[in-house]
């Protein structure tokens, strides 16, 4: 089976994963830099409030987003991402997303038809979580430092104590992300990963005395080892830094000015 599907709506372009998709109550996409209204480093679909684009720029980028996946006309939650492990619930529908655009987390979950969660990213790894048998959702934002603070187990045990999801039931979708080949890093962080990651060997590759990770691989094995089943973990596995014409890339960037896309999943209110 394909893992992922490419779309293009009035000029909009995401990705999505065929099994969710085809789950009639719930919309997801991953953003790309495609088809929005932002300009120079943030050209042109900047979904971030926090890299200091003018705000109304972003809210019609967001508002082309979602009219992009047929959504509806929901309020999309977002907070303000800090590289750790705490997981924010939304409990109420009816509080503004305003409120937790300061807070600070890296993921999100909630089982409340009508509202959309969101992460940003521009390298990190953006998984999208969905249990189908107790309707709950999750968007994570997994960089190194929040998958080496275990961001993934925080998410699934949060899940499984709030909403008593199985593991084994969830679906992940893991979207565009940096991928080993370009994302080099020093020893200190690769001393870091060997002393906190038993699987560390899997994830870390050295060649021509250069040491890279496997950001993805490491997401993947997080996921396996919260005990999600591997059929039911899709990847959309392109490199944010190998196309800078279609993803922002902080690291391709050279670590300034640039846009973040948006990871985004909803439970859809019943007609």
């Amino acid at each position: 089976m394909k893992q992922y599907n490419v779309h293009v709506h009035e000029g909009v372009k995401f990705y999505s994963v065929p099994v969710l998709e085809a789950l009639p109550e719930i919309r997801h996409g991953f953003s790309t830099r495609i088809g929005g209204v932002s300009a120079g480093a943030y050209g042109t679909m900047n979904l971030s409030l926090n890299v200091g684009e003018d705000p109304d720029l972003v809210e019609i980028n967001r508002c082309v987003f979602i009219k992009a996946l047929e959504a509806g006309n929901p309020e999309v939650y977002t907070v303000k991402q800090v590289h750790g492990s705490r997981v924010i619930r939304i409990e109420r529908k009816e509080t503004p997303a305003v409120e937790f655009r300061q807070a600070e987390a890296d993921a999100i979950v909630t089982d409340q038809p009508g509202v959309a969660v969101g992460v940003l990213t521009a390298d990190c790894v953006p998984v999208l979580l969905y249990d189908p048998v107790h309707r709950v959702i999750a968007a994570v934002h997994a960089g190194r430092a929040g998958s080496l603070r275990s961001i993934l187990s925080h998410v699934v045990r949060r899940m499984a104590g709030d909403f008593h999801s199985l593991p084994a039931e969830l679906y992940a979708a893991v979207g565009p992300a940096i991928e080993r080949d370009c994302y080099e890093v020093g020893e200190e962080i690769a001393e870091e990963v060997e002393h906190l990651l038993p699987e560390a060997g899997e994830v870390l590759s050295r060649r021509k005395g250069s040491v890279y990770l496997d950001l993805r691989k490491m997401n993947h094995l997080a996921l396996l080892g919260s005990g999600l089943e591997e059929d039911r973990i899709f990847h959309v596995d392109l490199c944010t830094a190998c196309h800078p014409r279609t993803f922002y890339s902080y690291r391709k960037n050279g670590g300034g000015e640039t846009g973040r896309m948006m990871a985004l999943i909803m439970l859809r209110e019943e007609e």
